[in-house]
């Protein structure tokens, strides 16, 4: 097989998606579901070809933003990067921590 061949082999594959990938179509599709300020992917984990992906959104902004009310999503995606699923995992106040 010559270089021309395995070129082709590869076009005609599907791109994999990656975490990265994952992440960038995550963070779009929950904004345009939700219309909230996304702040930033917290954390992804992939399991048979799917991803988790948890992103932290402003859900009650606040003046001063110290007093933001925050939150984190987590949201499925199917191996083509398509949403299939996400929900609230916690609420809090922006800089707060789970140390108590």
């Amino acid at each position: 097989m010559d270089d021309a061949d395995t070129r082709a082999d590869e076009a005609e594959r599907p791109s994999r998606l990656t975490a990265t990938r994952a992440a960038r179509k995550a963070v779009e599709q929950l904004a345009g579901l939700t219309g909230r300020k996304l702040e930033s992917v917290v954390g992804i984990h992939s399991e048979n070809d799917a991803f988790t992906v948890v992103i932290e959104a402003v859900e009650d902004p606040h003046v001063p933003s110290t007093a933001d009310v925050m939150a984190e999503y987590e949201v499925q995606l199917d191996e083509d990067g398509e949403l299939v699923g996400y929900r609230r995992q916690a609420r809090y106040v922006r800089g707060s921590t789970d140390d108590g």
